[in-house]
């Protein structure tokens, strides 16, 4: 495979403070899938040598050309802002700038906004879902004014959102951004939700520390069914257009298309390029895919 091309970009100086957080990459690859069980992994590239030594996580396709994560330096001096990359012009934008620390940045069901958890630099870490937009003509906004312990998201329709609730245990809620309503359905889930080509949501269950299960929760019911096991102990998936989950494992991504596939079925190994600990991941329209690697 080839040699991994650093992302050319020059480093930006942040100045405000977070808690320490984990050294993680992104590497972006496009992805061939030929048939239901072949894929290939091509063209690799390092997109944050800007800060390979930081923070670089949750990216996010705004299109299939710029990609959105967050990012930071790994001490305990400084914050995590959202950073644009522009695939193809490679050019590097800071798109939020402020004293507290954002993650998760998620385009919304409506083009000219994304979303954001933030938190607060409000003396009590309060982390609630904010709403920016694109063009960054304000400086964003509360969506849930009064939802707190928000950790991860995932939106549904234009006005409903899944909610990872943050708590012991962590729960799964979902909420209507019209009439602020929140509704808790279940608890012990997984950081990771995916919206799913049929517009229903993709979450992990943790029944026990080694009873993990994908499922699916059909938002007009609110009524979930079990899908498949996970990886053991893996958590973080993506959704393919014609329903295949792609879940990673330490160097290894596997796959799983229900009613295709009986078991999790290995398609990547990325070993060699020296990724062993991909967690996160994101995937184009158009077939690239970001895997996010933690050292």
């Amino acid at each position: 495979m080839r040699k991994i091309f650093l992302f050319i970009t020059c480093v930006f100086c942040w100045e405000m403070a977070f808690a320490q957080l984990p050294n993680t990459n992104i590497y972006l690859f496009d992805m061939v899938q030929k048939g239901d069980s072949l894929f290939l992994f091509k063209n690799p590239q390092l997109l944050t040598g800007f800060n390979s030594n930081g923070y670089n996580n949750q990216p996010a396709f705004i299109s299939n050309d710029e990609i959105y994560f967050s990012s930071g330096t790994a001490s305990e001096e400084n914050p995590t802002n959202i950073i644009s990359l522009d695939l193809t012009r490679k050019v590097k934008t800071q798109i939020t700038l402020s004293d507290d620390r954002e993650y998760s940045p998620t385009p919304l069901r409506e083009p000219y906004y994304f979303s954001t958890v933030r938190q607060e630099a409000d003396g009590k870490d309060t982390q609630r879902l904010w709403v920016f937009p694109v063009d960054r003509s304000s400086k964003g906004k509360p969506i849930l004014s009064n939802t707190t312990g928000v950790g991860y998201h995932c939106w549904l329709t234009r006005n409903m959102v899944a909610l990872f609730i943050v708590g012991e245990p962590h729960k799964l809620a979902i909420a209507d951004t019209q009439d602020k309503s929140v509704k808790t359905l279940t608890s012990n889930i997984g950081r990771c939700m995916q919206r799913l080509p049929n517009g229903n949501l993709a979450y992990i269950h943790k029944a026990t520390e080694t009873n993990w299960t994908l499922k699916e929760l059909d938002i007009r019911t609110l009524r979930s069914s079990t899908i498949v096991s996970t990886v053991p102990q893996s958590e973080d998936f993506v959704v393919l257009p014609d329903n295949t989950f792609l879940m990673a494992s330490g160097s290894e991504i596997f796959k799983y298309k229900k009613g295709w596939d009986t078991a999790w079925l290995k398609v990547g190994d990325f070993s060699k390029l020296g990724l062993r600990g991909i967690n996160r991941m994101a995937v184009s329209k158009d077939g690239k895919i970001a895997l996010v690697n933690m050292k």
